[in-house]
């Protein structure tokens, strides 16, 4: 240890492994001044796996150069006994350690920073760290002393380690590009789990394995330098019958090999064959192969076929265009099987060069991405080469005028606002982002994606609908707003500044669009990965276990004390907990600190409401409720204090409803709406509550008559809003396609928004009448 400990020393006083390795430490540790770079996490792990992965081959090629002046002094005195592996040895030890070493300072900074600077816990995630760095020193020490014998001049020896860390990026990018997947594994640069979206991050089997591998190889290389080590010449030459050396690296490369074998099984890598047999079911359509999970209801299969050829149909008008060739949809059964199967959980994405996309199955009808991904996919002839998207110089992509346009052509209408309404409401409560930087080369990223995806999508909107897709697509190739519009970047933006801003809001509109885009970028909250991490487990928590989910709501409470929804967790957790008066000095608090946010008030009143209504004190709860309605929240908590007061004011409605709102299972829900109709068979608000559940268990032909029933009484506007929506679905989905047009024919004004979903019931009739003959009717309609 002390020869390796002098040949360090040695080593680390030449110039440029001095560069090399003060730019490693010194850098590092500098990078806790960025944001989530301030604890030795997943952000700092990864940064230095890519520097040490790039950078450390050159500490083991500056080893070997010391090595072999020594070696060529001992082999002229003719004192060499030793071996070649110990020569071998003699030069990566050294370059090992100044490697390890380098990684220490980062570490101990981002720790000492957390723990002064930050309230973040800096062992949150502090797997990541070691995971990703130590395996990359390891290696790159391995293939830089590698590098280093198998020429003498530096020059040589540099471009063969970069050659071989491009080779790496060759298998990192080849399932990538030509597979399923969007996670990545480099031996040399580390890993990248999936999409940024994804907040929540754990340490996964598949990185265990991988960096396992990792190590497995730096055995292997070791053993092959001694092997072909010609210690007379310090230089490689052919192998040699070594007995070690090849017991080595047979036994490394046995257990590399296994894993490669097992590749798709481990995690390590998805390919569409082991992902088409992970799922199970296919259906091809005209213009579709949908890979769905084995058991899908055939029902549920034949209506998500009718959506993807409406949605189809759609898009081909907007864009002015499709793609030729099939798209391949591949849908899974939950967000764990997703990140599971292919990396990205929540985040729902396509592939535009390869034709498809992937999103996450569920009840909901119609699918809420499923358009917004297939633009990505249908824009693509319009895009540039290699990956058919918007980029500079066919190499940096332009994700705002990526997104923006996706979102255009899907033209969500969410809460009964339409997409330049969020905008405009955005922009008054001075949440926007300069629009210039968002179709930028930067700019999206460093926005919160809800804010950048929603501004970005009405200024395309607005530029197709003005000027029509044709500019449109000859914009998507290169994001060069001048060539396709004849018109700078900066004239586009004012035009549709001014054509938002001159939109006609109320204040409850524009109080909204503060709740819904408060919440800043990943890069701007407080201990962002620790935070996602503790609030997915608290919501994991809340039903089993009140009093872990409650001490993990105060830990999140602390590092985010601005999010208020920390504290309506902690709230929901004590109320779990049988302790209504702390829950109410909880939200007390929660409502002096939201003051002046109209939205954020009304929330607090409404879970203040229920806190009162546990404890039995229903002038309270009815005061409450009547606050959240002075607050003009939007339509959701509004309709859910007119339920929750109507609830109030009868004995026979309060046992229903409250069931409606606690019991997590479905089958009591549903079982106690029922009994409450038996004893007030007339009930406007108990038919509504049964309607739009039987609704959302698939049973549309039960919810129209019960959904009918309700607007036959007396209900606020709010409802009486919902319930004719609600009713429309119902019509489509039970097969009634002469009720849906009816009824949207029969509609009242209730805005652009509402008026934009409900005509939408009737195109897809329109539509199903031509392309499928008729509506899909369920079976369960005949019984």
């Amino acid at each position: 240890m002390r020869q390796v400990l002098f040949r360090a020393t040695d080593l680390v006083r030449r110039p440029p492994v001095l560069v090399l390795a003060g730019a490693l430490a010194v850098g590092g540790s500098a990078l806790v001044l960025l944001p989530l770079y301030g604890v030795p996490g997943f952000e700092l792990g990864l940064t230095l796996s890519i520097a040490i992965g790039l950078l450390g081959g050159g500490t083991g090629i500056a080893a070997v150069h010391q090595e072999r002046r020594l070696l060529a002094g001992q082999a002229a005195a003719g004192a060499s006994t030793d071996t070649p592996g110990t020569w071998v040895w003699r030069a990566l030890a050294p370059a090992l350690l100044i490697n390890l070493a380098v990684l220490v300072p980062p570490f101990l900074a981002a720790t000492l920073y957390a723990l002064i600077g930050t309230r973040c816990d800096p062992f949150a995630l502090v797997g990541f760290y070691p995971l990703l760095t130590l395996p990359s020193a390891v290696l790159a020490s391995a293939v830089g002393v590698f590098c280093g014998f198998a020429t003498r001049r530096w020059g040589r020896a540099v471009l063969l380690y970069v050659g071989l860390v491009l080779l790496s990026g060759v298998g990192t990018g080849w399932p990538i590009v030509f597979g399923p997947q969007v996670y990545a594994f480099n031996h040399f640069l580390g890993h990248l789990p999936g999409p940024l979206y994804d907040e929540s991050l754990s340490v996964s089997s598949g990185l265990l394995w991988f960096r396992l591998e990792t190590l497995l190889l730096a055995l292997a290389v070791w053993a092959l330098t001694a092997l072909c080590l010609d210690v007379s010449e310090a230089r490689l030459r052919r192998p040699s019958l070594r007995a070690g050396a090849l017991a080595v690296l047979g036994l490394t490369l046995v257990p590399v090999l296994l894993i490669e074998a097992h590749g798709t099984d481990l995690g390590l890598r998805m390919t569409d064959s082991a992902l088409m047999a992970r799922l199970g079911g296919m259906r091809e359509t005209e213009h579709f192969q949908l890979i769905h999970p084995r058991g899908e209801p055939r029902e549920e299969v034949d209506r998500m076929v009718r959506d993807l050829e409406f949605r189809y149909a759609q898009l081909s008008r907007f864009l002015g265009g499709a793609p030729e060739g099939r798209i391949r949809v591949w849908l899974y059964r939950s967000d764990e099987e997703k990140q599971a199967l292919v990396g990205a959980g929540r985040t729902q994405f396509a592939k535009p060069w390869r034709l498809e996309l992937h999103i996450n199955g569920g009840h909901d009808f119609p699918h809420s991405t499923l358009k917004h991904e297939m633009a990505h996919v249908m824009a693509a002839p319009a895009g540039s080469a290699p990956f058919r998207v918007t980029t500079r110089l066919g190499v940096w992509p332009l994700m705002g005028v990526i997104e923006g346009l996706a979102v255009a052509a899907d033209n969500p209408v969410q809460g009964d606002l339409t997409l330049h309404e969020w905008a405009a409401g955005m922009r008054r409560q001075k949440l926007a982002p300069d629009i210039r930087k968002l179709v930028g080369p930067e700019g999206f990223y460093q926005s919160a994606p809800a804010r950048a995806y929603t501004l970005v999508g009405s200024f395309l909107r607005h530029l197709a609908d003005t000027y029509g897709p044709e500019k449109l697509r000859a914009l998507y190739a290169h994001g060069d707003f001048e060539g396709a519009y004849g018109r700078p970047l900066d004239a586009l933006a004012t035009e549709w500044e001014q054509y938002v801003d001159a939109l006609p809001l109320d204040e409850a509109t524009v109080s909204r669009a503060f709740l819904r885009f408060r919440t800043g970028s990943l890069f701007s909250r407080a201990c962002a990965r620790e935070v996602a991490l503790l609030q997915e487990e608290a919501r994991d928590y809340l039903a089993s276990d009140p009093q872990q989910a409650l001490e993990l709501y105060q830990r999140a409470a602390r590092l985010q004390p601005q999010e208020p929804s920390f504290l309506l967790g902690q709230a929901t957790a004590l109320e779990r907990l049988e302790r209504p008066d702390d829950a109410d000095q909880v939200l007390a608090a929660l409502f002096e600190q939201v003051k002046g946010q109209p939205s954020l008030e009304a929330e607090v009143a409404l879970a203040r409401s229920d806190v009162a209504s546990r404890r039995g004190n229903k002038e309270q709860a009815r005061a409450f409720l009547g606050q959240v309605l002075t607050l003009t929240p939007g339509p959701e908590v509004t309709r859910t204090a007119q339920v929750k007061l109507a609830a109030l004011e009868s004995d026979v409605r309060a046992g229903p409803i409250q069931a409606y709102f606690r019991e997590r299972s479905e089958e009591l829900r549903l079982l106690r709406l029922a009994n409450g109709l038996e004893a007030a068979p007339k009930d406007p608000y108990l038919h509504y509550l049964l309607g739009r559940r039987l609704l959302q268990v698939d049973a549309p032909a039960l919810a129209l008559t019960h959904l009918s029933r309700a607007l036959e009484g007396e209900l606020p506007e709010a409802i009486r809003r919902e319930a004719l929506r609600l009713r429309v679905q119902a019509a489509y989905l039970a097969g009634d396609c002469g009720a849906v047009r009816h009824e949207v024919g029969a509609l009242p004004d209730f805005g652009p928004g509402f008026r934009a979903v409900a005509q939408e019931w009737a195109e897809r009739c329109d539509f199903e009448d031509g392309h499928f003959g008729g509506p899909l009717v369920p079976r369960e309609s005949f019984r």
